[in-house]
Formats: structure tokens, sequence, C-alpha cells
């Protein structure tokens, strides 16, 4: 690691040296190719710096008379017995959130070693070893006429991923953006829609065997509809 950032602090400074001297040489750089070198030197920093992501909010348990038998399950199959997707009402997630005005529905579950897979991405998660991401995407749609800037409330956000019949995981904060327990003055624009995602770490075979999204939102442990992965 103290290998990798150091390759990466002196890619930094000599892209540094390249702005500051560009105007001696000739070079003439541009607002776009600027931002464009700024972006990447950050991303750098970024992947190379070990970061703690675990998020552990002060929660009680949720009831012990919650129990997935209570959830109706609206999973539907084709005739091949293939999971297809069905449209579901997640306006109780609006709620909790406190997103007046947006429609939330389900978008996709991306497993892998690292979320977003974009080298364009400012800002990378990173699995730790032995594990996997399990990125749930929702798709927020701002029905109304005018730009809707959000941010999370003050005592935070809980998420947990039912794993298995006796394993509920915790998501964790991240630094993306778009993160829903990590969103400060975030702005949905009128008519717009935009991607949020909520993060979980699994272990590898727990992340590989995962065949529906149950996540359960709340100090009270109230279900998100199961949906596909």
């Amino acid at each position: 690691m103290k290998k990798y950032l150091t390759r990466s602090m002196a890619a930094m400074s000599a892209m540094c040296v390249l702005l500051m001297t560009g105007c001696s040489k000739g070079i003439d750089i541009n607002n776009e190719q600027n931002e464009i070198i700024a972006n990447y030197a950050a991303r750098l920093v970024v992947k190379a710096t070990k970061v703690d992501y675990t998020y552990i909010p002060d929660i009680k348990e949720p009831d012990a008379d919650i129990s997935n038998d209570d959830i109706i399950d609206e999973t539907q199959t084709d005739a091949d017995g293939n999971i297809i997707a069905a449209e579901h009402d997640y306006s109780p997630l609006s709620d909790y959130l406190g997103l007046d005005g947006v429609e939330i529905t389900y978008k996709d579950c991306i497993v892998g070693d690292e979320y977003p897979n974009d080298d364009s991405s400012l800002f990378v998660v990173e699995a730790e070893p032995g594990k996997k991401l399990v990125a749930v995407e929702y798709s927020l749609t701002n029905n109304t006429d005018s730009d809707i800037v959000y941010s999370i409330p003050q005592d935070g956000l809980v998420f947990r991923l039912k794993v298995n019949d006796s394993k509920n995981v915790m998501s964790f904060k991240t630094l993306l953006l778009n993160d829903f327990s990590n969103m400060k003055n975030y702005t949905i624009g009128a008519g717009q829609t935009n991607t949020a995602v909520i993060v979980f770490q699994l272990d590898s075979e727990d992340a590989d065997s995962l065949s529906t999204v149950e996540v359960r939102y709340g100090a009270g442990g109230s279900y998100l509809p199961k949906e596909p992965k």
C-alpha cells in the first residue's frame, strides 16, 4: 500500500510540475484538461489510501416478532421458473427518507470487488480480501417541476441486507455522493432520474449465492419488497 501510495504521489507531483511550468514551456492546458488531471490525481489518492468505511449507528435490535414470514413475496417467475422483475411500491422508503415528490424504484444489484467499476468515477469503494461488495441501486425520479435538494437526516439511516435465514448484514457509509447514507445537498433535477445506492460488504461465498435482494430499513426492521438480484 505504501509503495503504491508513493508511486501515486510521485505521479501527482509530476502533474503539478507540468501545470506550474506549462506557460514557460509553451504547453497550453485548457480548463477541461485541467479538471481531468485534477480528478485523476484525486482518484489516485483515494484508491491508494486506506479508509475505514465502517458505519455502525446506535440503534436497537429489530422487534423479535418481525420475520420474513410476515412479508408478502410478490416476486414473479417466467415459464422456466426464472425470477423476473415486478413493479413494487417503494413509497414507504420515500417516507422513511423524507424524499417528498420523488418516486423510488429498484434498479439493479451489482456484486463485485469494487463499486462503481468505472474508471471515470472519482470515488471507488474496494472490498476487503475475501469479501465482495453488494451495491443495491435505486432510481430516484423527480416528478415535480422544481429541483429537489436532499440531505440525510442528522440521526442517519439504517439499512440491512438479508443474506440467509439467520444472517443480516448492515450497510456501511461510503464517500460516494449518491450513497443513501452520505447524501448532502444532493440535487435531483426537475423531471430527472438519478441513481442512488446502498453498499454492503459480504463474505465472497455469501455474495455469490445471493439470488434475491431483501433490504431491511429503519430501527424497527421494516423490509423493502423482495427483488431479483
